[in-house]
């Protein structure tokens, strides 16, 4: 497989060193020539000095036989436009992007980038599990904007224990897709008893996830 990594950041780095050691043919492209000698130096790899977002560099790294396009510098706007050009100019197949703002993350999905990893979004998510207890955990951003995926696990004392799941008023945009009770997953049904330490899976939006929370975990 070839690859065409824009960005030597940390992420740009441990990419391409990763796939260099699966055997994998990589080029890197980095604006800053003492990033490129790193690169150089302690990979070993092909390495050049341009502008990610540039037809003629994109060109010179033979990024039109590229299988795969990953974009990982620190500028959100860089990294859709040179995903972009790999895509439409050079008909790159697969392109992936890294993201900072959250709020970037539908548009990105929006103009066909194939792979879009919301850097925030893990970085909340890690810290969410690592709170005793996990009340709330961001499972995933959805495409459609302000929609979320969210894990919410149930307090032995909530209100909602021992009632049925058509008994809990959920904000009108809200909704169960999963409960786990256990090691057991389970289909959400009108009759389903919510009980103490349940974990129910939720698709809400932005401005409902706190009311959300509350109908679920409130004593």
């Amino acid at each position: 497989m070839y690859a065409v990594i824009v960005g030597s950041s940390e992420i740009g780095f441990h990419v391409a060193r990763a796939l260099l050691a699966a055997g994998h043919e990589v080029v890197v492209i980095e604006q800053l020539r003492y990033r490129c000698q790193l690169i150089a130096d302690e990979l070993g790899s092909s390495v050049v000095q341009g502008d990610g977002t540039d037809a003629e560099t994109l060109k010179s790294t033979g990024v039109g036989r590229a299988d795969i396009f990953i974009a990982v510098t620190n500028r959100d706007e860089t990294n859709l436009v040179a995903c972009q050009m790999a895509k439409h100019t050079f008909n790159v197949a697969r392109t992936m992007a890294v993201i900072k703002d959250t709020k970037n993350e539908p548009l990105f999905h929006i103009l066909g980038v194939d792979l879009v990893v919301n850097s925030t979004h893990m970085v909340v998510t890690t810290l969410e599990e690592g709170v005793p207890g996990r009340p709330l955990l961001h499972l995933m951003n959805l495409k459609v904007p302000d929609l979320q995926l969210v894990s919410i696990s149930i307090p032995e004392d909530a209100s909602v224990v021992g009632k049925r799941l058509d008994a809990v008023a959920l904000p009108p945009h809200s909704f169960i897709s999963l409960v786990v009770k256990g090691n057991h997953a389970t289909l959400p049904s009108p009759d389903l008893i919510v009980e103490g330490l349940d974990e129910v899976v939720a698709v809400t939006m932005d401005d409902e996830e706190q009311t959300l929370y509350d109908i679920l975990t409130g004593v």
